[in-house]
């Protein structure tokens, strides 16, 4: 049988120029526990502005499901975060690095991660849920602030003991509670219906200006602006604030439209 000849093709060259990227006002990395089935998908809605690089990492969620979420669990979530840092993107680094998890951040503290993170990437400035929702809170300037969450009592209690320190009184909050359930594990199962009850029933029944609705997992981003329409009061969630804090830490004050008021105030 006679050999078969390669194939000779003609191979022309084609000249190019080069951009920014995708990132070219800026880069934003984040870091999400590996169980947050939420984060993630709302930050790519709010984060889809030209310019703008999202690009992420997981990180181990070290919490067993079948324990309580207590204030000493929390303490161990960022534990392994340099691992998950140097996964964000090899090719440029980033211009803000994003922390998920609020309880986490807010146990741990901003001041401490801030540092972890700082000593891989020296030139990022650093958010987290927690701190931009002390962030927004600031920005928007309500007295009296309502806190929604799925928290259990000591870690809701710890949350809003360190939203008080901040100057920002807590006169009312409801926790999500289902007796066959948990609302740790229901967190990202909760119906965004049942978060926009949650909030109206708080506001019909608490003179607070405000509406903070927290931990990242759940989904409230896309009821927030109508909650506002309806209510008349600035609502703040877990995700909204902290894409929010991490497009203005990176010099991207673009007013956005679609994810309520805060989208469209500076820092």
């Amino acid at each position: 049988m006679a050999e078969s000849r390669p194939t000779v093709r003609p191979w022309g060259k084609a000249s190019y120029l080069v951009d920014g990227g995708i990132a070219v006002r800026a880069q934003i990395g984040m870091v999400v526990l590996s169980s947050d089935q939420t984060l993630s998908y709302e930050a790519r809605a709010m984060l889809d502005v030209p310019g703008v690089g999202l690009y992420e990492s997981r990180l181990l969620d070290p919490g067993n499901p079948s324990q309580p979420l207590t204030m000493d669990l929390l303490e161990g979530y960022f534990d392994g975060l340099g691992g998950a840092i140097r996964q964000i993107n090899i090719r440029r680094p980033s211009d803000v690095i994003a922390l998920g998890c609020t309880s986490a951040a807010m146990a741990i503290g901003y001041g401490e991660l801030e540092q972890r993170v700082q000593t891989l990437t020296p030139q990022a400035r650093v958010t987290d849920p927690f701190t931009a929702i002390l962030s927004a809170l600031r920005a928007l300037g309500p007295a009296r602030v309502g806190f929604v969450s799925p928290y259990p009592q000591e870690v809701a209690e710890k949350m809003v003991a360190k939203i008080e320190a901040a100057g920002h009184p807590v006169p009312a909050g409801i926790r999500f509670h289902n007796e066959t359930g948990s609302g740790r594990l229901d967190a990202p199962f909760i119906w965004p219906a049942s978060i926009s009850g949650a909030v109206r029933q708080l506001v019909n029944e608490s003179e607070v200006d405000a509406v903070v609705v927290a931990c990242t997992q759940m989904r409230a981003a896309g009821v927030l602006a109508e909650l506002e329409r309806e209510t008349g009061k600035s609502l703040i969630s877990s995700n909204q604030a902290l894409c929010w804090h991490a497009l203005r830490l990176a010099g991207v004050g673009d007013a956005i439209y679609g994810w309520g008021r805060l989208f469209q105030t500076e820092l």
